[in-house]
């Protein structure tokens, strides 16, 4: 039965899809008007509020889990002094011309 179903919107998909094609937008625009009125009461009746409710109000109140702090990637081809900030730099030589 579901797989009737969906081949049957489908097919009318495809009919106001082929009706539509050669009309000016505004008729376009009525059809999708149409549509997302058809679409907008099916999801009202199916009365998902649980799914939908906003959040905002609900981030504030509750504390957040923030994730742990991503690790800094050291380099393979660097001295491990280079990695370490209180290391002291060897002084060079001048070699000034």
């Amino acid at each position: 039965m579901k797989n009737e179903a969906l081949k049957d919107i489908q097919a009318a998909l495809n009919i106001i899809r082929s009706a539509t094609d050669k009309e000016e937008s505004s008729a376009k625009i009525e059809v999708l008007e149409l549509m997302t009125q058809s679409l907008l009461s099916t999801v009202q009746s199916l009365k998902p509020i649980a799914l939908v409710q906003n959040k905002l109000g609900d981030r504030s109140k509750s504390k957040r889990n923030k994730p742990a702090p991503v690790p800094i990637p050291k380099s393979l081809n660097t001295p491990a002094l280079a990695n370490n900030p209180n290391a002291t730099v060897p002084n060079l030589p001048n070699t000034q011309i």
